[in-house]
């Protein structure tokens, strides 16, 4: 496995995250997110693998979700999924970067991006550990 190239600068584990509190909903909105008026929440997708990846159902996704105050289900709340093998499989962990959870490089990359993801957010201050 290579060397991260996303600092953890939080301390963040997948616990920690799911934990996190949207503080500051001004900021929530393009270009940063984009809509589904569906479940009534902002998102962030991302992904990882090739082009031949996602032809064969090798990719990793992520997916951020900020669900309106009045959203019918997950009202209010920050919620986060990612999946492995083109959707297929969840893809769970609790440590970022643990040798044991990574089989590939896509399982990396994805953990990569997601941090950097919520780095951002935690930076901007629309999520916070409180």
């Amino acid at each position: 496995m290579r060397q991260p190239t996303v600092e953890n600068k939080y301390d963040l584990t997948m616990a920690k995250i799911r934990k996190l509190k949207i503080t500051d909903r001004s900021q929530i909105g393009k270009p940063l997110f984009w809509r589904n008026d569906v479940i009534g929440a902002w998102c962030i997708v991302g992904a990882a693998g090739s082009d031949m990846d996602v032809h064969f159902g090798t990719d990793n996704e992520l997916w951020i979700g900020i669900y309106d105050d009045n959203a019918k289900a997950y009202a209010g709340k920050f919620r986060v999924h990612l999946t492995s093998y083109g959707g297929m499989c969840g893809y769970k962990f609790n440590q970022f970067f643990r040798e044991k959870d990574i089989e590939n490089d896509n399982d990396l990359l994805i953990q990569e991006k997601f941090l950097s993801k919520i780095n951002e957010l935690i930076d901007l201050g629309i999520l916070s550990q409180e």
